[in-house]
């Protein structure tokens, strides 16, 4: 569901929004939405500020953000931040501390809370299953090896 949500391509694209609504987007709209995806990890990161950074009204951009994202700014930056958590889990041996800080979050107990909310595991067993896989598919294609 969240990679459904928070995509990357080598065009520009912003997570979650198809090509066809990014061309009817309203520029600011997607400087805000740049600014987001640049800025994700700096807490705290408010509408006002991305509202601001966008040249519209906190009013006006967070209309324009809900009609265009199809959800609210708190809910695409935690869709954001979780998706580069997921990728530090798998990719760095940063603590589950140190990952929630690096993606921006200031309490560790709203990152477990997020996090499990939308994958429905903690963290350490999202990584452990993430080691596994990776483990079981690399013995996998190991040639056999005889003695």
């Amino acid at each position: 569901m969240l990679d459904e949500v928070v995509t990357s391509s080598s065009s520009y694209s912003q997570p979650g929004i198809s090509e066809n609504t990014v061309l009817q987007m309203d520029e600011r709209l997607m400087a805000g939405l740049q600014f987001i995806n640049t800025h994700y990890s700096q807490p705290p990161l408010s509408l006002s500020r991305v509202s601001k950074s966008a040249g519209l009204s906190v009013w006006h951009f967070s209309r324009l953000f809900n009609k265009h994202v199809g959800m609210g700014f708190r809910e695409y930056l935690k869709n954001v931040r979780l998706k580069h958590a997921c990728k530090l889990l798998v990719t760095s041996n940063l603590t589950i501390k140190e990952t929630a800080a690096m993606v921006g979050y200031t309490h560790l107990s709203d990152f477990y809370h997020h996090f499990k909310q939308c994958f429905d595991v903690s963290p350490v067993v999202y990584r452990r299953r993430a080691a596994m896989l990776y483990m079981s598919s690399v013995d996998a294609t190991e040639p056999n090896r005889k003695q």
